[in-house]
C-alpha cells in the first residue's frame, strides 16, 4: 500500500483504531481461610464439617475470579479420597442469594469403579481455568499419585447425590457464579467423609479472590482516536469548501 497517496486525516483515524488494547485490573481482591486446622472429619457422617467466614466491606459489582485451596491428611488407615464430598457456599448478607461449587464428589467414582479412588489425603488448589478435572485425577496423572495428590484442578463441579456420582455425571456447579456475586456475606466450605472405614483430617483451607481482568482501551488509544475524528472532520470540510458550485 502507497501510504504517501493516503490523506493525513485518514492514516490519523485508522492509527486511532488500530492503538494496542491492554488488560486493566483492580488492584484489591480478598481471601478468608484457615492454615493448621486438624480438625478431625467424622467416619460415615453425611453430616460432615463446616467451616464459616464472614466478610463485609468489600466493593459490590466486581466481578471476582475465586481459588480454592484445601488440605485434607490421613488419619489412622487413612480414608479414601473418593469417600469425601466436599464444597464451597456463599450466602450474601440478606440471605437473598447463595450458591454452592462442588470440589469434590467421590472423586473416581465411575461404573466400574463406584467406591471412587483409594489414595488418602490431598493438598489442592482447586480453579475454573485448571486444564483438569479433579475427578480423573487418576487418569491425568496417568496412575496413582506418589504421596499425597497436589497441584491445581478443576472442581469436581458434579451437583448430585454423592451415592451417585460417576465420571460422567454432567458438571454445572463451578466457582464462577461465585464471584459474580456480592462478595459480602458468608463463606463455607463443607467437607464430609460418606464412607465407612479410614479417617481424616482437615488440616487448612482458603478462598482467594482476585477481581477480573476487564479489557479497557488505554487513554492514549482514546486521545488519537478523538484527534483521528477531529481531523476526519475538518478534512471534510475542507473538501466540501473547495468544490465548485454546481
Amino acid at each position: 500500500m502507497n501510504l504517501s497517496r493516503i490523506p493525513a486525516c485518514a492514516l490519523i483515524v485508522s492509527l486511532g483504531f488500530s492503538l494496542p488494547r491492554v488488560q486493566a485490573q483492580q488492584t484489591q481482591g480478598f481471601a478468608v481461610g484457615e492454615s493448621g486446622v486438624s480438625q478431625p472429619i467424622p467416619d460415615n457422617d453425611p453430616s460432615g464439617i463446616a467451616r464459616t467466614f464472614q466478610t463485609s466491606g468489600l466493593t459490590v459489582g466486581i466481578p471476582y475470579d475465586l481459588t480454592v485451596s484445601l488440605s485434607v491428611e490421613p488419619t489412622g488407615f487413612g480414608a479414601f479420597n473418593g469417600d469425601y464430598y466436599a464444597y464451597l457456599l456463599h450466602e450474601t448478607a440478606s440471605g437473598s442469594e447463595f450458591r454452592l461449587a462442588v470440589l469434590m464428589n467421590r472423586v473416581g467414582s465411575s461404573a466400574s469403579q463406584p467406591n471412587g479412588y483409594s489414595d488418602s489425603g490431598f493438598r489442592l488448589t482447586f480453579s475454573d481455568s485448571a486444564l483438569q478435572d479433579i475427578h480423573q485425577y487418576r487418569v491425568s496423572l496417568g496412575g496413582p499419585p506418589t504421596g499425597l495428590v497436589s497441584g491445581t484442578w478443576q472442581p469436581d463441579g458434579r451437583l448430585i447425590d454423592p451415592f451417585l456420582a460417576l465420571d460422567t455425571s454432567p458438571r454445572s456447579a463451578f466457582l464462577a457464579p461465585l464471584g459474580q456475586m456480592d462478595p459480602n456475606g458468608q463463606w463455607t466450605l463443607f467437607v464430609a467423609d460418606m464412607e465407612a472405614g479410614g479417617t481424616g483430617k482437615l488440616t487448612g483451607w482458603e478462598v482467594r479472590a482476585v477481581p477480573s481482568a476487564t479489557v479497557i482501551p488505554e487513554p492514549s488509544t482514546v486521545w488519537m482516536l478523538g484527534i483521528g475524528c477531529l481531523a476526519w472532520m475538518g478534512c471534510r470540510r475542507r473538501r466540501s469548501a473547495g468544490r465548485p458550485p454546481g
